[in-house]
């Protein structure tokens, strides 16, 4: 098999992209976690509704760092955070319908909505959706 200069290239770029959009995704899983916890647990909302300002502020935070430091935006970046919304939203209805299992399953389970179930729930949403966002930012969101 021969390699040709443009998949060496495509190769190279994905080798960068997965470690890059994987510390971003920690980043931006700190963030939905920390301010679900943060509204759940300290102004008393359900964690199912905390969720969502979380939500919003994750996706801002790890659209502008995956568009500086993993996908390099070349667009105009309206455009750009258009495509990632979109992307984003599919990615969050997995990460939220696995969220809302765990967190349910959870507290079948006695262990009610404390910080740790609520984080633990969030991670798993998480680990379920991004390999969808993976794949929809590189081709669809952040293609020139």
């Amino acid at each position: 098999m021969t390699l040709q200069p443009d998949s060496i290239g495509a190769r190279g770029a994905l080798a960068r992209q997965i470690p890059s959009f994987a510390l971003i995704g920690a980043l931006g899983f700190c963030v939905d976690a920390g301010l679900t916890v943060l509204i759940a647990s300290g102004l008393g909302v359900s964690p199912f509704l905390a969720r969502l300002p979380a939500v919003v502020a994750a996706t801002v935070a790890t659209f502008l760092l995956n568009r500086a430091f993993t996908f390099g935006g070349r667009a105009f970046w309206l455009r750009e955070f258009a495509r990632y919304v979109l992307v984003a939203a599919g990615g969050q209805a997995l990460n939220y319908a696995v969220y809302a299992a765990a967190l349910t399953a959870l507290g079948a389970l006695g262990f009610g909505q404390a910080p740790a179930a609520i984080t633990f729930s969030v991670a798993c949403g998480a680990g379920a959706a991004m390999f969808l966002t993976f794949a929809g930012f590189r081709l669809f969101a952040f293609r020139p």
